[in-house]
């Protein structure tokens, strides 16, 4: 699993309802490797020390699903409607009421602050994951959640540019895939074949 791929959605929760993909014309779940949901975890700065236990990837893995199921709701709901839903808005709400957050104090610079994170790891995933959630859907509106404009891509991204035109996922992945099929179709059109 390419690196950039995994953050290409510039927010958490978005990165993660970007974990499942198409390839080869087909929905598969990165997830379900062990190994990428790992590597996901690790670009998106949310592994903390090692998982060897099996059990402890298999509890992660099932709080990532039910975290990316929120997060696929709430695309849809922008999408949709423009907000979150009532429905929507509950789930995130039960959510965020399991979590067992610790709070300290640190400082840098001499200016304290205060740390939030979950206690568990599957806490401090989730934690991660629904802060990040609420803080894009409060800092943009609606329609700078998008889904990249490529016919084969179901991705989605915040569009945080400056003029709020950004249409792919990736420039790399996407955007040149299709600025070259645009070439090959003017082209073949102006040979008349």
């Amino acid at each position: 699993m390419e690196q950039k791929a995994i953050t290409l959605g510039g927010a958490v929760w978005i990165n993660l309802a970007n974990t499942i993909v198409m390839q080869d014309n087909q929905s598969v779940d990165v997830l379900e490797d062990p190994s990428n949901m790992l590597q996901w975890l690790e670009g998106n700065g949310l592994l903390e020390g090692e998982l060897t236990v099996e059990s402890g990837k298999a509890s992660i893995h099932y709080a990532l699903i039910l975290l990316r199921n929120i997060c696929l709701e709430a695309i849809t709901d922008l999408h949709g409607e423009g907000r979150l839903s009532d429905q929507t808005f509950a789930r995130l709400a039960k959510k965020s009421s399991e979590l067992i957050v610790d709070v300290r104090t640190e400082r840098s610079n001499d200016v304290p602050y205060l740390i939030h994170e979950g206690r568990s790891s599957e806490d401090r995933i989730s934690y991660a994951v629904l802060k990040s959630l609420v803080e894009t859907v409060a800092q943009y509106p609606p329609e700078r959640i998008r889904k990249c404009e490529h016919e084969s891509c179901i991705l989605h991204f915040v569009d945080t540019s400056k003029s709020g035109k950004r249409r792919w996922c990736s420039m790399d992945l996407c955007g040149n895939r299709q600025k070259a099929a645009d070439f090959y179709a003017r082209q073949k059109e102006r040979s008349g074949k």
